[in-house]
């Protein structure tokens, strides 16, 4: 077999590869599941540093259960539609991963004064990615909330905004 055959066939080996993964994705993924339904919603306040704020409908993962769940399995359109709010009982320095995610997401660790310690952009994994990148404050952080990729530049929020958040009686879930 020439050289050429084998680069062909190595060619159309990692293209099959990249679309099972991304059909992976859009199959494998729900509107809602079950752990996002525990998920009470809260209102959360993003003040840039120009005093304006953005106020937004989010969930909170306040327990184990709800943050290991986090955007798991559920599709593009729900990441794109509620973010998350990550409580943590104490402040420290978390983890987060991107396995079973679907779509690119952002997210500010913040810590226990609303102060946001950083902004990163996660990216879903390839099935065939061998690194997988876990995402991390440089400091203790008490909360950490995902949005949709794009959605702190579009909304001018920086490392220099608060986040504060309430309970709502008045958002049902």
């Amino acid at each position: 077999m020439s050289i050429k055959t084998k680069l062909m066939r190595a060619a159309i080996f990692c293209l099959t590869l990249m679309i099972s993964a991304c059909s992976y994705a859009q199959l494998d993924c729900q509107i809602d599941n079950p752990a996002l339904q525990a998920m009470p919603k809260i209102e959360v306040t993003l003040t840039r540093d120009d005093g304006r704020s953005y106020i937004m409908t989010a969930k909170l993962a306040d327990n184990n259960a709800t943050r290991a769940a986090g955007f798991q399995r559920v599709c593009e359109s729900t990441i794109e539609a509620m973010p998350i709010l990550f409580v943590f009982n104490q402040p420290s320095v978390p983890s987060f991963h991107m396995n079973n995610v679907v779509a690119p997401i952002d997210i500010a660790f913040i810590d226990s004064e609303g102060d946001l310690e950083s902004i990163q952009a996660m990216n879903p994994y390839s099935t065939i990615q061998i690194r997988k990148p876990l995402y991390s404050p440089k400091r203790p952080v008490l909360y950490a909330l995902e949005v949709h990729k794009g959605f702190y530049q579009k909304h001018e929020i920086t490392v220099d905004s608060k986040m504060t958040w309430a309970p709502s009686a008045s958002l049902s879930d």
